[in-house]
């Protein structure tokens, strides 16, 4: 049903991006070399195409400076709902899932320095906690894998992935643990935990007011409830999947911010986060050190996860990361920053395609075959994707 109009809207993303700027794109800013832009860019739509990724917006953060940023594909085309084609710019919305945690591991140490909430404060001293406690450990989902709920479990476990097993002794991701972040924020603040699921609820206002506002980020919902910004919310990207070889339209996200998900933004904005986070804007310098350094293990190695980041060495290269899939709904992230090169990668997209099916016990972002392209182009010399 919809083949002919997918044929003819990756032709179009074909010719707009062969020997010119591609839709929305902003010429390089830094001084790496046009010719490196221009390569990664074909790199980049070759591969979205080759991953029937309806629609993808790229931007690369240089020197604590917006040095480029692209958009190729369909924000939204017609599906026999009417809507027209609308193609992807570096202003287009996308749901960033998992790319949150970024903003909320930021927002609970900037409420600790403050000294508003205490890291050590046991979230599962919280209202109804046994309860999501035990009905997590008996679920049979992975997240509930060794899960005690007769010991304490702290917010620096919560923020660290740290709660399997013995809590605050070994990194299992666990973004249903970070689903109860909200509703702590709610009990902090004298409110009753189900104000979470309220509409534009208590810990999307603190991140409106801590992180987007300071940060300039004007086309960023801190969630879907944010009456003032109804206007990015119908600008907002249409999430797909792939259903017999034909392209449709996945439901819309959740509308609340729980912890692990919420948070709406442009790659413009997530550049300007960036640079916000680097120069300081957001919050103090130690602050600014504790999100990015990770705890170690039992066993004396680090953890390779701090406060909403993935951190790993790579081929000598520190690299600090998050991914963010959502298959429900339709959308993919990935946030990856090289800081001794003062590089960052913000990659958004309409499709669950940018997920690689990261370890839930480590950090492999190498595995990402558009991290790969990015790290081939602008890090270690490469000539485009390793084989």
């Amino acid at each position: 049903m919809y083949r002919l109009q997918l044929l003819a809207v990756l032709t179009t993303a074909l010719i707009t991006v062969s020997t010119t700027q591609a839709v929305g794109q902003s010429p390089p800013n830094s001084a790496t070399p046009d010719s490196t832009f221009q390569a990664f860019a074909t790199d980049l739509d070759s591969l979205r195409q080759g991953n029937r990724i309806p629609g993808l917006a790229a931007a690369v953060v240089k020197d604590r400076k917006i040095a480029w940023m692209s958009g190729y594909g369909s924000a939204h085309f017609d599906t026999d709902d009417g809507a027209p084609d609308v193609s992807v710019t570096p202003d287009t919305p996308f749901w960033i899932a998992s790319l949150t945690k970024t903003f909320v591991g930021l927002l609970f140490l900037q409420l600790d320095a403050d000294g508003i909430v205490d890291l050590e404060n046991r979230i599962s001293d919280m209202p109804k906690w046994r309860d999501f406690c035990t009905w997590l450990a008996q679920s049979g989902i992975v997240f509930g894998r060794d899960l005690r709920c007769d010991v304490p479990i702290t917010l620096r476990n919560v923020l660290h992935h740290r709660v399997n097993g013995t809590p605050g002794t070994r990194f299992l991701y666990n973004p249903i643990m970070d689903s109860r972040l909200s509703r702590y924020v709610e009990h902090v603040y004298g409110h009753p935990i189900s104000a979470a699921e309220g509409r534009h609820n208590t810990m999307a206002q603190l991140v409106q007011k801590r992180i987007l506002e300071p940060a300039g980020m004007t086309r960023t919902m801190a969630s879907l409830w944010q009456r003032e910004k109804a206007d990015v919310f119908f600008d907002m990207a249409q999430g797909y999947g792939l259903q017999d070889g034909d392209y449709v339209q996945r439901r819309q996200p959740e509308r609340h911010l729980a912890g692990g998900a919420g948070i709406v933004s442009t790659v413009r904005d997530l550049a300007r986060y960036d640079v916000a986070l680097d120069t300081g804007t957001l919050a103090s310098d130690s602050v600014m050190n504790t999100l990015f350094d990770p705890p170690n293990q039992s066993d004396g190695t680090e953890s390779p996860y701090a406060f909403g980041w993935y951190v790993q060495d790579y081929r000598g290269k520190r690299l600090v990361w998050h991914g963010g899939w959502d298959e429900e709904a339709g959308f993919s992230a990935l946030y990856l920053k090289v800081p001794d090169r003062k590089l960052t990668l913000i990659l958004l997209a309409n499709s669950e395609v940018l997920h690689w099916g990261n370890p839930l016990d480590r950090a492999a972002v190498e595995q990402s075959p558009f991290a790969q392209i990015f790290l081939n182009r602008f890090v270690f010399g490469g000539k485009g994707p390793q084989k």
